[in-house]
């Protein structure tokens, strides 16, 4: 090992020091400025071991939005109805099936819409809930650029629900005849095959005020199997098709777009007098 002694550490020291350039004439002294040290990160409140960070973010996930700046309402629900207009007009409504025997009832403002038809002596209302898509409608901008993380996550969240499939419509199928009680399903339709959830015997009460409990009968499930295969083709008869849900499907979807758009578009009024 070597050992450096004092007097030598000096002299070098000293020579460093005639060594570096003078800051002026006639100056022997030697300014040596350090260099500035970058942030580690953003400035940000101190928090303590139990603070948890607000986050707010918007229905178009990991997507720097254009022309409105943050705290900027009217701005921000510009951007949403943009975009959710840009997927209506990129978005191809179905043809209507071969033999769709329902009339269409669709109000603006409403979530749900209503199909109606007569079969023999019966009249059937099929009443169409919004479909079910987990986390509600995303309408993304394709020109916008996400961080890594975020880009990650939509395509993991692709990868999980390739196909509108995934996603159900409710149904309420009501038959009902000039007089005596009502048969009423609920059924939840998938692309691929229709379920009765439930199906309940309505008969028609008289408004004497008086609170009755009438027995439902079974759950649909604990019926015999005969019985719910004919009460599926009971409902095949009656219009209740995968072509007739599938297409009323892909109508909700677009008409989910239209209330949304809708919607926000009152909001904005709103906020904005």
């Amino acid at each position: 090992m070597a050992f450096v002694s004092a007097t030598a550490a000096a002299s070098a020291f000293a020579t460093l020091l005639s060594s570096a350039p003078s800051t002026g004439a006639g100056s022997s002294a030697c300014v040596c400025s350090l260099p500035r040290r970058p942030l580690l990160g953003p400035l940000h409140a101190a928090k303590s071991s139990n603070s948890v960070p607000v986050e707010l973010e918007s229905k178009v996930k990991g997507k720097k939005k254009k022309g409105s700046d943050a705290g900027n309402l009217p701005g921000a629900l510009d951007v949403e109805i943009r975009e959710a207009q840009q997927y209506l007009d990129s978005d191809e409504q179905e043809a209507v099936p071969e033999n769709f025997p329902f009339e269409i009832l669709d109000e603006e403002g409403m979530s749900v819409v209503i199909l109606k038809r007569d079969y023999k002596d019966e009249k059937i209302e099929v009443i169409i809930s919004m479909p079910n898509l987990e986390g509600g409608p995303e309408f993304d901008d394709d020109d916008g650029e996400g961080d890594g993380e975020s880009a990650g996550k939509d395509e993991d969240e692709e990868e999980d629900g390739e196909s509108a499939g995934d996603s159900t419509v409710s149904l309420k199928v009501v038959v009902s005849k000039a007089s005596g009680p009502k048969l009423e399903f609920t059924c939840t339709a998938f692309r691929e095959e229709i379920t009765i959830d439930d199906m309940l015997i309505m008969e028609k009460t008289d408004d004497d005020g008086e609170e009755k409990f009438p027995y439902e009968g079974p759950e649909f499930t604990e019926l015999p199997v005969n019985v719910q295969k004919g009460l599926f083709k009971y409902l095949e008869q009656r219009g209740i098709t995968l072509s007739a849900t599938n297409y009323m499907h892909d109508y909700m979807v677009t008409k989910q777009a239209q209330e949304y758009i809708r919607w926000m578009r009152k909001l904005k009024d709103f906020v904005s007098q």
